[in-house]
Protein backbone atom coordinates (compact mmCIF):
# COMPACT_ATOMS: atom_id res chain seq x y z
CA UNK A 1 0.00 0.00 0.00
CA UNK A 2 1.51 3.45 -0.82
CA UNK A 3 1.38 5.73 2.05
CA UNK A 4 2.62 8.69 -0.25
CA UNK A 5 -0.93 10.32 -0.97
CA UNK A 6 -1.45 10.53 3.04
CA UNK A 7 2.02 12.31 3.55
CA UNK A 8 1.42 14.95 1.01
CA UNK A 9 -2.08 15.60 2.44
CA UNK A 10 -0.43 15.91 6.47
CA UNK A 11 1.62 18.28 4.74
CA UNK A 12 -0.68 20.65 2.60
CA UNK A 13 -2.28 20.59 6.27
CA UNK A 14 0.64 22.11 7.84
CA UNK A 15 1.10 24.49 5.04
CA UNK A 16 -2.01 25.45 5.21
CA UNK A 17 -1.81 26.34 8.95
CA UNK A 18 1.35 28.16 8.86
CA UNK A 19 0.15 30.37 5.85
CA UNK A 20 -3.11 31.12 7.91
CA UNK A 21 -1.13 31.92 11.04
CA UNK A 22 1.31 34.29 8.56
CA UNK A 23 -1.76 36.17 7.26
CA UNK A 24 -3.53 36.68 10.64
CA UNK A 25 -0.31 38.04 12.36
CA UNK A 26 -0.11 40.35 8.63
CA UNK A 27 -4.05 41.31 9.69
CA UNK A 28 -2.77 42.12 13.52
CA UNK A 29 -0.05 44.50 12.45
CA UNK A 30 -2.20 46.39 9.64
CA UNK A 31 -4.72 46.98 12.16
CA UNK A 32 -2.20 47.82 14.46
CA UNK A 33 -0.61 50.76 11.87
CA UNK A 34 -4.11 52.21 11.57
CA UNK A 35 -5.56 52.44 15.46
CA UNK A 36 -5.26 56.06 16.52
CA UNK A 37 -2.57 56.01 19.48
CA UNK A 38 -3.90 58.36 22.27
CA UNK A 39 -0.85 59.62 24.51
CA UNK A 40 -1.63 60.60 27.80
CA UNK A 41 -0.31 63.68 28.84
CA UNK A 42 -0.74 65.86 32.36
CA UNK A 43 -1.95 69.38 31.83
CA UNK A 44 0.29 72.40 32.60
CA UNK A 45 -1.36 74.07 35.58
CA UNK A 46 -1.05 77.55 35.38
CA UNK A 47 -2.06 80.40 38.23
CA UNK A 48 -3.38 83.03 36.50
CA UNK A 49 -2.81 85.48 39.22
CA UNK A 50 0.99 84.45 40.50
CA UNK A 51 2.29 83.32 37.03
CA UNK A 52 0.72 86.12 34.29
CA UNK A 53 0.72 89.49 35.18
CA UNK A 54 -1.00 92.02 33.02
CA UNK A 55 -0.25 95.82 32.73
CA UNK A 56 -2.19 98.24 31.06
CA UNK A 57 -0.50 100.79 28.77
CA UNK A 58 -1.85 103.64 26.89
CA UNK A 59 -0.39 102.66 22.66
CA UNK A 60 1.27 104.98 21.41
CA UNK A 61 0.51 107.10 17.94
CA UNK A 62 2.92 107.38 15.14
CA UNK A 63 4.35 110.73 15.82
CA UNK A 64 5.06 109.06 19.63
CA UNK A 65 6.55 106.15 17.81
CA UNK A 66 8.62 108.58 15.71
CA UNK A 67 9.71 110.66 18.59
CA UNK A 68 10.74 107.43 20.26
CA UNK A 69 12.85 106.23 17.87
CA UNK A 70 14.18 109.17 17.31
CA UNK A 71 15.25 109.79 21.01
CA UNK A 72 17.03 106.40 20.66
CA UNK A 73 20.07 108.77 18.75
CA UNK A 74 23.12 108.61 20.58
CA UNK A 75 23.08 112.31 20.69
CA UNK A 76 19.58 112.42 22.57
CA UNK A 77 19.52 113.57 25.90
CA UNK A 78 17.46 110.57 27.43
CA UNK A 79 17.78 107.08 29.23
CA UNK A 80 17.60 104.12 26.71
CA UNK A 81 16.58 101.00 28.37
CA UNK A 82 17.31 98.57 25.93
CA UNK A 83 15.54 94.51 27.08
CA UNK A 84 17.02 91.47 25.42
CA UNK A 85 16.62 88.34 26.63
CA UNK A 86 19.71 87.74 28.64
CA UNK A 87 20.86 91.50 29.28
CA UNK A 88 20.00 94.86 29.69
CA UNK A 89 21.56 97.96 27.94
CA UNK A 90 21.61 101.22 29.61
CA UNK A 91 22.38 104.33 27.57
CA UNK A 92 22.63 107.88 28.97
CA UNK A 93 24.97 110.66 28.09
CA UNK A 94 26.67 108.94 25.12
CA UNK A 95 27.49 105.53 26.96
CA UNK A 96 26.24 102.21 27.45
CA UNK A 97 26.62 99.91 30.06
CA UNK A 98 25.53 96.18 30.07
CA UNK A 99 23.98 94.34 32.74
CA UNK A 100 23.15 90.77 32.79
CA UNK A 101 20.35 90.64 35.41
CA UNK A 102 17.81 93.02 36.91
CA UNK A 103 19.87 93.31 40.32
CA UNK A 104 22.85 94.50 39.16
CA UNK A 105 21.09 97.17 36.92
CA UNK A 106 18.94 98.20 39.51
CA UNK A 107 21.55 100.69 41.32
CA UNK A 108 22.94 102.25 37.90
CA UNK A 109 19.33 103.36 37.41
CA UNK A 110 18.53 104.41 40.82
CA UNK A 111 22.35 106.29 40.91
CA UNK A 112 20.74 108.01 37.07
CA UNK A 113 16.85 108.74 38.78
CA UNK A 114 18.42 110.26 41.61
CA UNK A 115 20.95 112.72 39.56
CA UNK A 116 19.07 113.45 36.27
CA UNK A 117 15.21 113.83 35.36
CA UNK A 118 15.73 113.10 31.72
CA UNK A 119 13.36 111.23 29.24
CA UNK A 120 13.37 107.48 29.62
CA UNK A 121 12.59 105.33 26.74
CA UNK A 122 12.04 101.61 26.88
CA UNK A 123 13.21 99.47 23.85
CA UNK A 124 11.88 96.26 24.53
CA UNK A 125 13.38 93.33 22.61
CA UNK A 126 12.20 90.62 25.00
CA UNK A 127 9.91 90.67 27.72
CA UNK A 128 12.55 88.53 29.84
CA UNK A 129 12.91 91.65 32.27
CA UNK A 130 10.00 94.06 31.21
CA UNK A 131 8.58 93.49 34.54
CA UNK A 132 11.07 93.79 37.25
CA UNK A 133 12.57 97.00 35.10
CA UNK A 134 8.95 98.32 35.28
CA UNK A 135 8.46 97.56 39.02
CA UNK A 136 11.68 99.22 39.86
CA UNK A 137 11.32 102.27 37.84
CA UNK A 138 7.81 102.88 39.28
CA UNK A 139 9.20 103.20 43.21
CA UNK A 140 11.76 105.39 41.64
CA UNK A 141 9.25 107.97 40.34
CA UNK A 142 10.23 107.87 36.47
CA UNK A 143 7.40 107.82 33.82
CA UNK A 144 8.38 106.47 31.03
CA UNK A 145 7.20 105.37 27.31
CA UNK A 146 7.99 101.82 25.74
CA UNK A 147 8.00 100.54 22.13
CA UNK A 148 8.37 96.83 21.20
CA UNK A 149 11.10 96.62 18.76
CA UNK A 150 9.71 95.59 15.45
CA UNK A 151 11.50 93.08 13.35
CA UNK A 152 12.23 95.63 10.68
CA UNK A 153 14.90 97.29 13.22
CA UNK A 154 16.17 94.05 14.23
CA UNK A 155 19.19 92.21 13.46
CA UNK A 156 18.37 89.07 12.21
CA UNK A 157 21.68 87.93 12.01
CA UNK A 158 21.69 87.94 15.88
CA UNK A 159 20.36 85.19 18.20
CA UNK A 160 16.55 85.89 17.83
CA UNK A 161 17.13 88.91 16.77
CA UNK A 162 18.40 90.50 20.01
CA UNK A 163 19.98 93.37 18.81
CA UNK A 164 19.63 96.65 16.62
CA UNK A 165 19.42 96.16 12.53
CA UNK A 166 23.32 97.54 11.08
CA UNK A 167 21.16 99.95 9.15
CA UNK A 168 19.25 101.42 12.15
CA UNK A 169 22.58 101.11 14.26
CA UNK A 170 24.32 103.88 11.90
CA UNK A 171 20.99 105.88 11.02
CA UNK A 172 21.16 106.94 15.18
CA UNK A 173 25.04 107.30 15.44
CA UNK A 174 25.21 109.79 13.26
CA UNK A 175 23.80 113.20 13.83
CA UNK A 176 20.52 113.84 11.97
CA UNK A 177 17.61 116.53 11.52
CA UNK A 178 13.87 115.31 12.57
CA UNK A 179 13.52 115.09 8.50
CA UNK A 180 16.07 113.30 7.71
CA UNK A 181 16.11 110.93 10.12
CA UNK A 182 12.02 110.41 9.43
CA UNK A 183 13.03 109.79 5.31
CA UNK A 184 15.81 107.33 6.61
CA UNK A 185 13.75 105.43 8.72
CA UNK A 186 10.97 104.97 6.28
CA UNK A 187 13.79 103.69 3.51
CA UNK A 188 14.38 100.88 6.19
CA UNK A 189 11.39 100.04 6.94
CA UNK A 190 10.26 99.86 3.30
CA UNK A 191 13.67 97.60 2.51
CA UNK A 192 12.39 94.92 5.02
CA UNK A 193 9.39 95.13 3.62
CA UNK A 194 10.22 94.41 0.02
CA UNK A 195 12.85 91.41 2.14
CA UNK A 196 9.96 90.00 3.59
CA UNK A 197 8.22 89.29 0.49
CA UNK A 198 11.15 88.47 -1.59
CA UNK A 199 11.46 85.47 1.46
CA UNK A 200 7.29 84.91 0.82
CA UNK A 201 7.81 84.70 -2.77
CA UNK A 202 10.85 81.93 -1.99
CA UNK A 203 8.46 80.48 0.63
CA UNK A 204 5.65 79.67 -1.92
CA UNK A 205 8.25 77.54 -3.77
CA UNK A 206 9.22 75.53 -0.76
CA UNK A 207 5.75 75.03 -0.02
CA UNK A 208 5.33 73.81 -3.72
CA UNK A 209 8.11 71.61 -2.77
CA UNK A 210 6.55 70.36 0.00
CA UNK A 211 3.30 69.36 -1.28
CA UNK A 212 5.26 67.66 -3.83
CA UNK A 213 6.89 65.55 -1.35
CA UNK A 214 3.53 64.83 0.30
CA UNK A 215 2.09 63.44 -2.84
CA UNK A 216 4.81 61.54 -3.16
CA UNK A 217 4.23 60.26 0.49
CA UNK A 218 0.77 59.36 -0.19
CA UNK A 219 1.30 57.92 -3.40
CA UNK A 220 4.12 55.26 -1.50
CA UNK A 221 1.53 54.40 2.08
CA UNK A 222 -1.17 53.34 -0.93
CA UNK A 223 0.60 51.70 -2.96
CA UNK A 224 2.30 49.63 0.33
CA UNK A 225 -1.23 49.38 1.17
CA UNK A 226 -2.31 47.86 -1.97
CA UNK A 227 0.28 45.56 -2.21
CA UNK A 228 -0.30 44.14 1.76
CA UNK A 229 -4.34 43.97 -0.18
CA UNK A 230 -2.57 41.68 -2.74
CA UNK A 231 -0.99 39.48 -0.32
CA UNK A 232 -3.70 39.29 1.72
CA UNK A 233 -5.85 38.20 -0.85
CA UNK A 234 -3.51 36.15 -2.29
CA UNK A 235 -3.12 34.02 0.52
CA UNK A 236 -6.83 33.78 0.75
CA UNK A 237 -6.89 32.13 -2.58
CA UNK A 238 -3.95 30.02 -1.28
CA UNK A 239 -5.45 28.51 1.47
CA UNK A 240 -8.43 28.03 -0.64
CA UNK A 241 -6.88 26.52 -3.85
CA UNK A 242 -4.99 23.96 -0.89
CA UNK A 243 -8.50 22.94 0.39
CA UNK A 244 -9.72 22.41 -2.42
CA UNK A 245 -7.14 19.74 -3.45
CA UNK A 246 -7.57 18.33 -0.14
CA UNK A 247 -11.04 17.35 -0.69
CA UNK A 248 -10.27 15.74 -3.86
Amino acid sequence: MNSAPHNISAITDISANIFALLIFILIMMLAAQERPVVRSEAGLVIDVEKDMAGIDRSPLGSDELFDLLYDRGERTASVKIDLFDQWIDVSVDGRTERFNSVESAVPRLRQIAASTRLPVGIYVFSHQFYRNVSDNLKVFGWSWRELSVPQALRDVRAWRGQGWSAGFSELIARPSNRGQFRIELARLLQSSADGNLSESRDGGGAASGHWRDTIVDNLVRWSRTVLDAIALFGGLIFVTWVEMRRSR
